[in-house]
């Protein structure tokens, strides 16, 4: 394990979680610093220390330890599961090897070791849950043996010589930036990242910079307060032990220019409960009696947080259906048309999806209350249009990966966009920034042949759409030699929304809209 000098200065947080991403850009480790015979300045882990001052005597190859975090795998997601070890205590680990498996009721992960070592040390045992940023494990440096050189020179760091003792390189083995993350406060440094993904060369290695795009400070509940706020440990547990919402006492302390949440502020609102939507009352299923021939088949992991997560948003949110009939005509002709050459081009089929979703995009900006979540008594109204895609993973469960900025896309690019979203999906290689940052929802089943689907929404957002079969369908059209019968390509289009964020007259208008897109674009220009 070999890191060049890294300067101790204001970007210490900063550097830290450069050295402890993934590929999937989720800061998993943090490293501590073993005493450095460079002075205050530089960190050199793997250099050979002489702890009599350097003239003789044992020499020690110091490592540095990595804490393993628990990773953020979702926007709203503020813990997670450990649900396996693939390795236990004492075993060497290699990078790049699958460490542990966990899960949240969005998504499941193997974690896999960002440097090679040996697992020193595990804090959250399998199938314990640990809040995001906790540390979950530790591993310790692969070199940590020391050679003799002397008798004289083991008798004297047995004795306490002049050299640093292993008490004060543990004592010194979390640096000030370090400590404050750990107890619920992020380095200023840490918190800004470097603009469009910018990196930084340190010691001759190139290192990205901890990103606010991969991993947003806000996502961290268990770092950061509401509205980037810092929260003191007492205060965070008084306000889950009193139910009281910290997002309105963040708003009052931001008021009055404050930037740390104490416990007299929650003294000051006055023990006020949450004003949140009550939890659900626990259902217990009765039992089932058992007849001849049948089979109990308990749910999988999938299956269970797919639950959890539904059975949540239809216990929390006030759930209004509604949906509008839409001629498909225009979508057709153009479809028809280019379908063969496009799916020859792309490798890529040309359904209704992309159509709807490009409709959807063009409405969500001019309803932006449509494009939003649930915040406490509020709304956070999304600036990006970021749309998620329920895919079905064989029946066993779903997920919803996010395709970023979908109003800046055509129809062509959304096509491949989302066929190579559900691939990733199927294929179960999902990053947990494929589920991050999504605004609003589409549940697409038309291949199937259904006629319209009531869906329920994937909370925090306010709204989700539904798209059915579409089938030619006998349609009265209004001439000007009367009524006439004629075929058209028919389909509904439907949305369950939030009742909490806007009311059905908003809705209704919104759908209006995408139905008027979907009718009157000219959606050849969108393909060439």
């Amino acid at each position: 394990m070999s890191h060049p000098p890294l300067p101790l200065g204001e970007g210490w947080g900063e550097g830290i979680k450069a050295l402890g991403r993934t590929e999937n850009s989720v800061p998993l480790t943090r490293a501590s610093r073993p005493t450095s015979p460079h002075g205050r300045g530089e960190w050199a882990p793997n250099a050979i220390v002489p702890p009599h001052g350097g003239e003789r005597g044992r020499l020690e190859r110091r490592e540095a330890t990595m804490e393993v975090l628990m990773p953020q795998l979702g926007e709203t997601v503020t813990e997670g599961t450990i649900s396996v070890w693939f390795k236990a205590a004492g075993d060497t680990i290699e990078k790049g090897e699958n460490l542990f498996e966990i899960e949240t009721d969005k998504v499941a992960m193997e974690v896999q070791a960002t440097e090679s070592g040996v697992l020193s040390e595990i804090r959250v045992s399998q199938g314990e849950v640990a809040p995001v940023g906790a540390i979950v494990a530790v591993i310790g440096g692969a070199s940590q043996a020391a050679s003799d050189t002397s008798a004289d020179a083991k008798s004297d760091a047995q004795s306490g010589g002049s050299g640093p003792s292993k008490k004060t390189a543990a004592a010194d083995t979390a640096p000030e930036a370090s400590r404050g993350l750990a107890s619920g406060a992020v380095p200023a440094a840490s918190r800004a990242p470097a603009a469009n993904g910018a990196s930084r060369d340190v010691g001759g290695r190139k290192m990205e910079l901890f990103s606010e795009i991969a991993t947003p400070s806000v996502q961290f509940g268990s770092v950061n307060g509401p509205l980037g706020l810092k929260v003191t440990p007492l205060a965070r547990r008084l306000a889950r032990q009193r139910g009281i919402d910290l997002g309105a006492v963040a708003r009052d302390v931001s008021a009055r220019g404050g930037r740390r949440i104490h416990k007299a502020d929650l003294e000051a609102a006055g023990g006020q409960e949450a004003r949140g939507p009550a939890a659900p009352v626990a259902y217990e299923a009765p039992s089932v009696a058992r007849l001849d021939g049948d089979t109990a088949e308990p749910f999988n992991r999938i299956r269970k947080q797919t639950a959890r997560h539904l059975a949540r948003s239809w216990a929390t949110a006030p759930h209004v259906f509604q949906a509008v009939e839409v001629d498909f005509s225009r979508v057709d002709k153009v479809r028809k048309a280019v379908k063969a050459d496009f799916a020859a081009r792309t490798g890529v089929s040309l359904t209704y999806l992309p159509f709807i979703m490009r409709a959807v995009s063009v409405a969500l900006k001019e309803f932006p209350k449509v494009n939003a979540l649930i915040e406490g008594d509020g709304l956070v109204i999304r600036r990006n249009i970021n749309i998620g895609v329920a895919v079905d993973l064989s029946h066993e469960g779903l997920v919803v990966p996010v395709i970023r900025d979908a109003d800046g896309m055509t129809v062509a690019g959304l096509a491949r966009a989302i066929d190579a979203m559900a691939r990733k999906a199927r294929d179960g290689k999902l990053e947990p920034s494929d589920l991050e940052g999504g605004s609003y929802s589409i549940s697409n089943n038309g291949s199937f042949g259904t006629l319209f689907t009531a869906p329920i929404i994937n909370g925090p957002q306010v709204a989700i759409l539904s798209t059915d079969a579409v089938r030619k369908r006998p349609v009265v059209l209004e001439t000007e030699d009367g009524d006439v019968i004629v075929s058209r390509p028919m389909g509904m289009v439907a949305q369950s929304f939030d009742h909490r964020a806007m009311d059905g007259a908003y809705s209704a208008r919104f759908l209006g809209r995408v139905k008027e897109i979907l009718e009157t674009r000219d959606w050849a220009a969108e393909l060439e």
